[in-house]
């Protein structure tokens, strides 16, 4: 197993992380992780999904412990712009919190193809990588998300309840 997923794990590290120390790090102690499991691991199981999440997981953790450790100084400040309202942040707030539940409300597989896409940052092809599909089910589920939880907006926009979208709620639902 080692030797069969580990150039590709490295690889895909390496996307995220920039250091191939840290990415050769990362993958060898995911593979630690997969063998210190509680649960066995099923071997009719495609293990694939499993070891690229954890390597993402252990790679964004890494990036936000660098992080945190730059930023302590700002640590525990929200910038908020001077342009918006309180009422306009907490409408704001309240309709970022309703996209969150329509994206959770979303098929599973979908839900799983637009959070990898739209939170992980990862492009069609990996996802298609990853789960062993095509290229153009990756689109299909992305544009299905977005029209779904577009109608949903639209939905609680006919009701006369106020949005405001954060930036990167907007990012979210783009088509590209």
């Amino acid at each position: 197993m080692f030797r069969q997923h580990h150039s590709a794990l490295h690889w895909f590290c390496l996307q995220y992380v920039k250091s191939k120390e840290d990415a050769d790090e990362i993958v060898n102690d995911t593979f630690m992780a997969l063998w210190e499991r509680d649960e066995p691991i099923d071997p009719n199981r495609n293990i694939k999904p499993l070891l690229y999440t954890i390597v993402r997981n252990k790679s964004l953790n890494l990036i936000k412990k660098r992080k945190i450790e730059i930023t302590d100084v700002e640590d525990g400040f929200e910038i908020v712009s001077d342009v918006i309202s309180p009422i306009e942040h907490i409408q704001a707030r309240e309709t970022e919190e309703f996209i969150l539940k329509a994206i959770d409300a979303l098929p599973p597989k979908c839900r799983q193809i637009f959070v990898m896409s739209r939170r992980e940052y990862l492009s069609n092809k990996e996802i298609a990588a990853i789960l062993e599909i095509s290229e153009k089910t990756v689109e299909n589920q992305i544009t299905i998300a977005i029209k779904s939880i577009k109608l949903a907006l639209n939905k609680r926009n006919d009701k006369g309840t106020p949005m405001v979208l954060f930036p990167w709620i907007m990012a979210l639902l783009l088509d590209y």
